[in-house]
């Protein structure tokens, strides 16, 4: 999934934030359409890629009554006033909306600008996303964050490298459970004198290590 995040990114990709969304049957509450990113929508550089994307695991699958739906073909229209699109639409379920439909095992890619939601599970079945995300390095570099999944700053060299590192830690995990696999090589490890080695140790250096989320 790396090399995935690699062909997108490139090779100098960041990680943004990682989170479960758990969806409980005739629990899970609904989540109002919207599109991530705070920072770029009025950037000169603006393109579709521009807020990153993220991975959706899904643990248990995911339907049409639990799971994220979508709007196809909004992540390159900019802004979009939402509140409008569902005035046209008549009520809460958006004409061109599509439901993200999944077995269990599958990972979705989603750009976050991408306008999507969700409706409270009122079904029989639970949703659990394992939700990673990633962002060009360009994106993050010298910018300051929106503040929403960590405190406003601007996201200097250090800062980045310090969220990088769990990368490192993710790969040298990987090799010690699965030997025989050729391991993923990080671009920025590559030519780096940084050495990651995933211990005991490690949690606890990795405590909170999400405060210092990539937030855009």
């Amino acid at each position: 999934m790396l090399k995935v995040a690699e062909s997108i990114n490139g090779k100098d990709f960041a990680p943004f934030h990682e989170c479960l969304f758990i969806k409980e049957p005739g629990l899970g509450a609904a989540v109002s359409w919207h599109q991530d990113g705070d920072t770029h929508w009025n950037s000169p550089d603006f393109d579709e890629g521009i807020h990153g994307f993220n991975f959706m695991a899904q643990v248990y699958g995911s339907t049409a009554v639990n799971g994220v739906w979508v709007v196809p073909g909004t992540h390159k229209q900019g802004k979009l006033d939402i509140k409008e699109m569902v005035a046209q639409a008549g009520s809460e379920r958006l004409t061109e909306a599509v439901p993200i439909i999944c077995n269990a095992g599958d990972v979705v890619i989603c750009n976050r600008q991408i306008v999507h939601g969700s409706f409270a599970n009122t079904g029989f079945e639970p949703r659990v996303t394992v939700n990673f995300g990633f962002h060009r390095r360009s994106s993050v570099l010298n910018v300051s964050g929106a503040g929403i999944h960590c405190a406003s700053q601007e996201f200097d060299d250090e800062h980045i490298a310090k969220r990088t590192a769990v990368l490192g830690y993710a790969i040298d995990a990987r090799m010690k459970k699965y030997p025989e696999e050729t391991p993923y090589v990080y671009a920025l490890f590559a030519n780096s004198d940084t050495q990651f080695e995933y211990n005991n140790d490690t949690k606890e250096a990795l405590k909170d290590y999400n405060l210092l989320d990539l937030s855009i």
